[in-house]
């Protein structure tokens, strides 16, 4: 885990050393803030059929929060990296789709904290219409807490071994943490003093199935309960046998798809320095590209230069 931050922080610094290197009256750090919903892609909920971890799985009745920050070197040519982290909650429950799985009665909330690396792109202002468009990819690291409740009290699934993985010890209590794939997609509007809005739409591609606490099979409700209490028993069972689920080695979950969730949200960006707020490779520049007054040079047929308006 620490080997993980340590990676991050080297990345960040090596890309920083090199961007000077190459363009150091060009480049500059900026910070942001984003709030946005997110949607969880699991085993439990969604679709009208068995549970996957694709886009076609969602359920939007179950979208809950995220909020986070982030600090970003913003190199030349539109590219830059950076470090985000961010607060959210995941939310799932079977009694949301109108399939077999509804039968199980499960349901599940869990925070999850983030932090990730990320490298992105952005179309500049000269870009025409694609301008502000960005794509991003990077590695991250969450850390998650799947709960539930019971009798209006919300217990933390992880200790309970709702799968028998504290009665059998062929079976691996699941970590607290996993790594993740961060990707995306958006929409920059360039404002004034330094000031960048940002719609935002990203995945997340996770290496665990255990962010729901289900993902394999049933294990005996009884033996659980001896082991780890009633609370254990319900969680790992809530439907107690109706409908014929609940025995032991039967289909509980999907392990073959691990679970995945989305975020869609909005980004302000905020120049630090204060030289680059009005002249940098995104929104106005003073080189052959764009004038310090938002506008780019252009020639005319005696070869004097004229001026594009490209924004007020």
């Amino acid at each position: 885990m620490r080997r993980f931050f340590l990676i991050q922080f080297i990345l960040l610094v090596s890309f920083y050393t090199y961007a000077q290197k190459r363009a150091a009256k060009r480049a500059y750090w900026s910070t942001h803030g984003l709030i946005s919903s997110t949607t969880f892609l699991s085993d439990l909920g969604g679709k009208d059929n068995d549970g996957t971890n694709d886009i076609l799985d969602t359920d939007f009745s179950e979208t809950r929060y995220a909020i986070g920050t982030g600090i970003t070197f913003n190199m030349t040519k539109g590219f830059c990296v950076g470090i985000e982290a961010f607060y959210g909650r995941l939310s799932a429950d079977d009694a949301e789709t109108n399939w077999n799985r509804s039968l199980r009665q499960i349901h599940v909330r869990t925070d999850i904290l983030e932090t990730a690396f990320k490298i992105e792109y952005t179309i500049p202002q000269h870009g025409g219409h694609l301008r502000g468009m960005y794509l991003n990819v990077g590695g991250g690291l969450i850390f998650y807490k799947p709960m539930a409740k019971w009798n209006g009290n919300w217990y933390n699934l992880r200790p309970l071994g709702t799968e028998g993985q504290a009665v059998d010890p062929t079976k691996e209590v699941y970590k607290k943490y996993s790594p993740v794939i961060p990707f995306g997609f958006g929409k920059k509007i360039f404002l004034k003093n330094g000031l960048t809005l940002a719609l935002d739409v990203s995945l997340r591609k996770s290496f665990t199935d255990y962010l729901d606490d289900v993902s394999t099979v049933y294990y005996d409700r009884d033996r659980i309960q001896t082991s780890s209490g009633l609370a254990a028993a319900h969680f790992s069972d809530p439907a107690n046998g109706v409908g014929g689920v609940g025995r032991p080695g039967s289909t509980r979950g999907f392990p073959q798809n691990n679970d995945n969730y989305f975020l869609v949200g909005f980004k302000v960006h905020y120049i630090l320095s204060k030289q680059k707020r009005g002249n940098n490779y995104l929104t106005v520049r003073k080189n052959q590209w764009l004038g310090n007054r938002g506008s780019t040079p252009r020639f005319g047929r005696k070869g004097r230069k004229k001026r594009l308006r490209l924004f007020q």
